[in-house]
């Protein structure tokens, strides 16, 4: 093969990854294809018949950067580097990035609580997120209470709002506690959009999730009946 036509191939296509790379949203897409063109360059500036020292290692540069910067997407997409138990609590975080996820464990503690502890009085400030493990978990709120399943989180009306606790939440069977401290969480998210849209999102979910289980379908649909339509005419009693 021509030695200046190989040499004009490689060219072209490092043009044409690179073009794609800067055509794509998706950041690791477009590292790799970027990357892939710089080191296309490198092999045109390497292969000519005087190569040129300079322009070769200075596209090995720029292909090193993409790929320290590819390890690091990597490790923020995987959960390679966890081990069983954070893989395992990771799970009750769907919302986060396992890079996310990294991030929040240190400020995580987890504590084994007796049966009848009280974790959140109505009317007080909650001073820690709590994602509790217990298979029974009772909330009271104005003389009123009703039990939810675990795993779930409590505290996260309180974290979102900035109020007071709007409930007792008692574990009458024990469980297992994992608590964040609001205020160091609070403060991530202010240094984190992407942080803090997760976070809503989860508590989002959560909160959905509780009203479902607190409240059957059924009971709720005969407790509020449905209007008729505009225009509809009522039904009339058979006889």
């Amino acid at each position: 093969m021509d030695e200046a036509l190989l040499l004009n191939g490689i060219l072209i296509v490092g043009l044409v990854l690179k073009i794609g790379g800067f055509l794509v949203r998706d950041e690791l897409l477009l590292r790799l294809l970027v990357a892939g063109g710089i080191a296309c360059d490198a092999a045109f500036y390497g292969f000519r018949p005087e190569p040129i020292l300079q322009s070769v290692l200075a596209n090995l540069g720029l292909v090193s950067i993409n790929l320290a910067l590819i390890a690091l997407i990597l490790s923020e997409r995987t959960t390679w580097r966890m081990g069983p138990d954070d893989r395992a609590l990771f799970a009750h975080f769907p919302t986060l990035s396992p890079g996310q996820f990294r991030r929040l464990r240190p400020l995580m503690t987890r504590r084994t609580e007796e049966a009848g502890v009280q974790l959140a009085w109505e009317g007080r400030p909650v001073e820690h997120l709590m994602l509790v493990f217990s298979d029974r978990i009772e909330i009271r709120k104005g003389g009123a209470g009703f039990p939810i399943a675990g795993p779930a989180f409590v505290g996260e009306i309180a974290f979102l709002t900035g109020h007071p606790s709007s409930a007792d939440v008692t574990l009458p069977e024990g469980g297992t506690v994992l608590r964040i401290d609001t205020a160091a969480l609070q403060a991530r998210m202010r240094r984190a959009p992407a942080l803090h849209n997760a976070i809503v999102a989860l508590f989002g979910r959560e909160l959905a999730r509780k009203v479902a289980d607190s409240v059957p379908m059924d009971r709720a649909a005969r407790a509020r009946p449905v209007a008729p339509a505009a225009g509809a005419r009522p039904a009339q009693p058979k006889g």
